[in-house]
């Protein structure tokens, strides 16, 4: 990312879904949640520069009337009204609505550096100076091609008139089809592995086949991840056959989340499984260690469940998953969600080695906004990225439906990271559905860097289908519809990361990207 610099810009045309510079009023207008009943009190409410593209405030979850501003309590009746009149209100307002509530904006390009092309016998440039929406700043690569368009007689195939292109950071939508938690690690050697909870789409709904296999994927760049892309290899690492039930019912043994890390020289997989031989819901975290040096030759053996050395915490002691680790000042960290009276927090901890945490369990959230209590009061998937000397954790927050979002805590790299006191937590959902796009229920992520380590990219799974919701015989964890995807992540001058929408590009316009 680019902090100062002094080059030409030329400025692309603003987006009409976006504010305009010279914007001083937008809209506001209520919506009836078909997910929910009605509810006294409550506003559902979505907010709109043009009257024509409509982005939901709280993640789409109800927001209480009594917290709103007085210039909104002021159109009560409007807002309450099911004929849902678009209100006109300050932007200001609308601004004070988002630092509440988010702005689940799409970043794209505002404008690129102005470049004077050389000559015939000129270098063309391979990068490009680009700004964001967010006011973000950093290079780009270009790549250039002849322009087909250009007019007869002012070129030549031996010189033909050249378009440059910039590059987005876009890879195949999905990466992975029916992979929900996905987990992508690069390792110094600038290999990828992926990993993640593995759905069976040929028995969808059916939990027998779902969650049976840990499958882990490597390849040589990001891009060839991609499913049936020819350029990975990909090994079975663990398997666990369907429990029966006490009630004689085969059931899932809940392999979910896995991670897989590079602690002190060695290979690991931290994942989530049954401790019972009966019950699914039995769940902890457990570790797999790799015997030698290649986790995709090598063999991987069960280190058991995760446990810790400290008598008497309360650490493990109920339904738990979830995990990942962070190093930070040469210290090892496992972080994971819980349930404590039947709702999911989470925890930090020290580790004394990769299955072994040798500190109380210490308590970071909990749920208590809206958009962490729909379905289920849900905080779980941490993930880590470091940046700026913050430590920013994102986590998902309600039940695994159309709903499911990501919140995002962060603390000062100096601070005790054990301490809760050093954690803020931001107030509203910072990465949600998106009807625009089509993208539902984004959470469970993980981040990584590009191939050339230039940018920080956030690996999230979706469902592009938002008509479960509220249908009572539907079980969204057996549904093999989560894909894993790749999104950029921004960061904004005040050093916090955007993530912008699931699903979104970084151009308003595909002309945006062209250079000529």
């Amino acid at each position: 990312m680019i902090s100062d610099y002094k080059k030409p810009m030329y400025q692309l045309p603003e987006a009409d879904f976006l504010c305009r510079k010279s914007q001083t009023s937008a809209y506001l207008r209520s919506y009836t949640a078909t997910w929910e009943p009605p509810a006294d009190g409550f506003f559902y409410l979505e907010y709109s520069y043009s009257r024509t593209h409509w982005y939901r405030l709280n993640g789409g979850c109800r927001i209480e009337v009594s917290a709103l501003p007085g210039e909104v309590l002021s159109h009560k009746e409007e807002l309450a009204s099911p004929r849902h009149p678009v209100i006109t209100l300050p932007l200001s307002i609308i601004r004070t609505l988002q630092a509440r509530y988010g702005a689940p904006e799409p970043i794209v390009l505002a404008s690129r550096e102005d470049i004077d092309l050389p000559g015939d016998s000129g270098r063309l440039p391979e990068k490009i100076t680009v700004t964001y929406t967010n006011g973000m700043t950093e290079e780009r690569p270009l790549i250039w091609k002849p322009d087909e368009t250009w007019e007869a007689g002012k070129g030549s195939k031996k010189n033909p008139r050249m378009t440059g292109f910039i590059q987005t950071p876009d890879c195949a939508a999905p990466l992975a089809s029916h992979r929900a938690d996905p987990y992508i690690y690069k390792h110094t050697d600038g290999k990828y592995y992926f990993i993640g909870s593995h759905t069976d789409a040929g028995h969808n709904l059916d939990g027998r086949y779902q969650y049976l296999y840990l499958i882990l994927r490597c390849a040589d760049t990001l891009e060839g991840l991609t499913d049936n892309s020819g350029r990975y290899t990909e090994k079975i690492i663990y398997e666990k056959a369907p429990l029966e039930g006490a009630d004689g019912f085969l059931k899932s043994p809940h392999l979910w989340a896995p991670e897989i890390h590079f602690i002190n020289g060695g290979w690991y997989v931290y994942y989530t499984a049954s401790i019972s031989d009966t019950s699914s819901w039995r769940i902890r975290p457990h570790c797999l260690a790799c015997t030698g040096p290649d986790p995709m030759k090598d063999n991987w053996v069960e280190k058991g469940p995760v446990r810790t050395t400290v008598e008497g915490d309360i650490a493990f002691t109920d339904f738990s998953l979830d995990h990942t680790y962070l190093c930070h000042n040469g210290q090892d960290y496992f972080l994971w969600a819980q349930k404590t009276d039947n709702i999911s927090d989470i925890f930090i901890a020290r580790l004394e080695n990769p299955w072994t945490i040798c500190t109380p369990a210490v308590k970071l959230t909990r749920p208590e906004y809206s958009w962490e209590l729909h379905g289920f009061p849900v905080n779980e998937g941490p993930a880590v990225l470091k940046h700026g000397g913050k430590i920013f954790v994102t986590f998902s927050a309600s039940g695994t439906d159309a709903m499911y979002c990501m919140g995002l805590l962060y603390a000062e790299e100096t601070a005790d990271l054990l301490n809760a006191a050093s954690w803020t937590k931001c107030p509203y959902p910072v990465f949600q559905s998106s009807p625009t796009t089509g993208y539902y229920g984004p959470g469970h992520n993980s981040f990584t860097r590009s191939d050339d380590d230039s940018e920080d990219l956030i690996i999230y799974h979706c469902r592009q289908e938002e008509r479960y919701l509220g249908e009572d015989d539907y079980q969204p964890l057996y549904d093999a519809g989560r894909n894993a995807y790749i999104g950029k992540v921004f960061w904004n001058p005040d050093g916090m990361p955007s993530f912008s929408v699931p699903g979104a590009s970084i151009a308003a316009r595909a002309e945006d990207l062209k250079v000529r």
